[in-house]
């Protein structure tokens, strides 16, 4: 059970963390080059964190009960639960505070954000928010990979059995005396 839990968690971990990679390195960069600065780009770029995001927290979820689950068997799992509650408490931040009003703000606009004066109130509110919204992605894989290290320096429980009693769990026998020639 212990196995499958933790591998839960390591697929969890890994595809929210790979998924902001992938993003950040491949998908913006890539649509970027494609779609340039028109107002398609900023819809689909939109789009993708959303589903980013919410995948995100779905996979915070198992993270928790993963770890819920595997009790003393994790290392430091109130370290881990708090780790992983941070970073879904920052995916759903931005969504609701960073990401929506950034969408707002392209509609007023008429999806075009680059049309408007640099200085301009409706340009302003947008561009802090695009640097809040890089700071908090970068702030949730920072943790991610804290995470991943916590999870991942983990030892597996080596079972024990007394061979005399064949119980599991069973400390060995405590010997007094030295081994013989025999016995070894």
């Amino acid at each position: 059970m212990q196995t499958l839990l933790r591998s839960i968690r390591s697929l969890a971990l890994t595809f929210w963390i790979g998924s902001i990679l992938f993003f950040g390195a491949v998908v913006a960069p890539r649509a970027f080059q494609l779609l340039g600065k028109q107002a398609d780009f900023g819809t689909f770029i939109g789009a993708c964190l959303l589903t980013l995001h919410g995948a995100g927290l779905w996979c915070g979820v198992l993270i928790l009960v993963a770890v819920r689950l595997l009790k003393h068997h994790a290392r430091l799992p109130l370290v881990q639960v708090a780790l992983v509650f941070v970073m879904m408490a920052l995916t759903w931040a931005s969504n609701r505070f960073i990401i929506a009003p950034m969408e707002h703000d392209r509609a007023l606009a008429g999806g075009q954000i680059e049309a408007l004066l640099p200085g301009s109130p409706l340009r302003t509110d947008f561009d802090a928010r695009h640097k809040w919204s890089t700071t908090v992605e970068g702030i949730v894989l920072l943790l991610g990979v804290v995470e991943i290290i916590l999870a991942s320096s983990e030892r597996e429980e080596v079972l024990i059995v007394d061979r005399d009693t064949e119980r599991p769990g069973a400390l060995p026998p405590v010997r007094k005396r030295p081994l013989g020639l025999d016995e070894l």
